[in-house]
């Protein structure tokens, strides 16, 4: 089964070379797919083949775990510690140490993940963060499902990037929530002028940029996937995610 998801993987990337050509299919710069995780997960094989492996840090007793099937009914998945309202709660992330390719500066870029959660999984007052590299108060590009607020139905995902020092943060909320049980993927892309998100390949959402000169460098920060630390206020995510990816072109090109 996972030699099928393997050939499934490769005709993709082969489509992909065949339509916009051999720069793009070599510029997926990180892919977790999680098929040859242990059952305790403690290190991911970087399937982009650039060397972005990544290693399980937890706290409190936390572990992340493979889970079958995956997003697409064959492989595995993995699940992040479940929901805690008693501290010390059980914490776990898996990281990638810092690396330039990963820092898009004012380029183009796409990156995301695919989600299975459900409401009861999702805080009321804390967020969930489910990808990033960098913090608020430095430069950062994140994926997250933020509390309930106005004008948001729980469990809408949104994407952030902030430009370095901290500043000019922008944030694309989605209007369309993820918290149903089922898989859905999204993505966060930023073009010239705006930053979007997509939920299952439909746009859901978007920030206005400003300028093209925006600047996104978390440059010396890791990239961190189920929260943004194993420490305190950790933003813990809860569900199951899947092929993870960070792409230095367009997932969804524009008109």
């Amino acid at each position: 089964m996972l030699r099928t998801k393997a050939l499934v993987g490769l005709a993709a990337l082969a489509l992909v070379a065949a339509t916009a050509g051999p720069a793009m299919a070599a510029s997926q710069r990180l892919r977790w797919r999680f098929d040859s995780a242990s059952a305790v997960v403690t290190t991911v094989v970087d399937d982009s083949s650039h060397g972005h492996t990544g290693t399980v840090a937890t706290s409190n007793g936390g572990q992340v775990t493979a889970v079958t099937p995956g997003r697409d009914g064959i492989g595995q998945a993995v699940k992040f510690p479940a929901m805690c309202t008693t501290a010390p709660c059980p914490e776990a992330i898996i990281t990638t140490p810092a690396a330039a390719d990963l820092d898009p500066g004012t380029a183009v870029f796409s990156y995301g993940v695919w989600t299975k959660v459900s409401l009861p999984e999702l805080s009321d007052t804390l967020g969930s963060n489910l990808l990033q590299k960098g913090l608020w108060n430095t430069s950062q590009w994140k994926l997250q499902i933020d509390p309930p607020h106005t004008g948001f139905p729980k469990g809408a995902p949104s994407c952030v990037v902030v430009e370095p020092g901290g500043v000019n943060a922008k944030v694309a909320n989605s209007t369309v929530s993820v918290a149903d049980g089922n898989w859905h993927k999204i993505t966060c892309q930023r073009t010239p002028t705006e930053l979007q998100i997509y939920v299952d390949s439909n746009k859901t959402g978007h920030a206005d940029l400003g300028t093209a000169a925006y600047t996104i460098s978390p440059a010396g920060l890791p990239v961190t996937l189920g929260a943004k630390s194993v420490g305190s206020n950790n933003d813990q995510y809860h569900g199951t995610l899947d092929d993870v990816f960070y792409n230095d072109y367009l997932a969804y090109p524009q008109p």
